[in-house]
C-alpha cells in the first residue's frame, strides 16, 4: 500500500480523488525504488507515476523526454504548487537562462528536472546532477532507444553511460507501446 502522504499529495496538489489502474503499484515502485518499466496507453496518466513521488523524494527526479513540445506540455500541465519546484533544460534556453538553471538544478532548488537526451552528453549538466543528487530517473517515450522503435533517437543510447556516472539511480521508463523486442532492448540497455 502506499504511504498516506501519496494520497494527501494526490488530492491537495493533484486535485484528484483516486489513482487510475496501475498508477498506485508503479507509483509504489518508484517511491521504493524499484525499477520500473511501465507500458500503460496514452491517456492512461503516465505522467503521474513520477510527478507525484518527484515532490515526496528527497532530491531530483530527472525525467528524459524527446520533444521541446512535449516537456512544455508536462511543464504546463502541472498544478501550480508542483511547477514551483519544476524546470525544464532543452536548446530552447539562452546560454544566460540555462546558467540560471543549471545553478538551480545543482543547488537542490528542483524536485522535477525535464531535460532532453542530448544534455545527458554535457559534463556540465551530468556534473550538476551529481551535486543535486538523483533520487529517480525517468525515460519517458522509452520506446525512443529501441533500433525496433519507429522513432530511433541515437542520444537515447547516452542514458546508460549518464546512468552509471550518476551512481545508478532508480529508473522509471515509460512508454505507450512496446514489442517484446523492444522491451529486451530497453533492460539491455538500462538494465533490468
Amino acid at each position: 500500500p502506499l504511504p498516506e502522504e501519496a494520497y494527501s499529495v494526490l488530492r491537495d496538489i493533484f486535485g484528484l480523488s483516486d489513482f487510475r489502474p496501475n498508477q498506485a503499484r508503479i507509483i509504489q515502485n518508484v517511491l521504493a525504488g524499484a525499477p520500473t518499466l511501465a507500458v500503460m496507453p496514452t491517456g492512461a496518466g503516465k505522467s503521474l507515476t513520477y510527478q507525484l513521488p518527484a515532490l515526496l523524494l528527497p532530491q531530483a527526479t530527472v525525467v528524459v523526454s524527446p520533444l521541446i513540445a512535449l516537456m512544455k506540455d508536462q511543464l504546463d500541465g502541472l498544478p501550480e504548487q508542483a511547477r514551483a519546484h519544476a524546470t525544464l533544460i532543452n536548446s530552447s534556453l539562452s546560454p544566460a537562462e540555462l546558467g540560471a538553471r543549471l545553478r538551480g538544478v545543482a543547488a537542490g532548488q528542483y524536485r522535477l528536472v525535464y531535460i532532453a537526451p542530448e544534455r545527458l552528453r554535457q559534463r556540465a549538466f551530468l556534473h550538476a546532477l551529481k551535486r543535486c543528487g538523483v533520487s529517480r530517473f525517468v525515460v519517458d517515450e522509452v520506446h525512443c532507444l529501441s533500433l525496433w522503435g519507429l522513432s530511433f533517437r541515437p542520444d537515447y543510447l547516452f542514458i546508460g553511460r549518464a546512468l552509471e556516472e550518476l551512481g545508478r539511480p532508480p529508473v522509471l521508463a515509460l512508454t505507450a507501446t512496446a514489442s517484446a523486442e523492444t522491451q529486451a532492448e530497453i533492460r539491455a540497455a538500462l538494465g533490468e
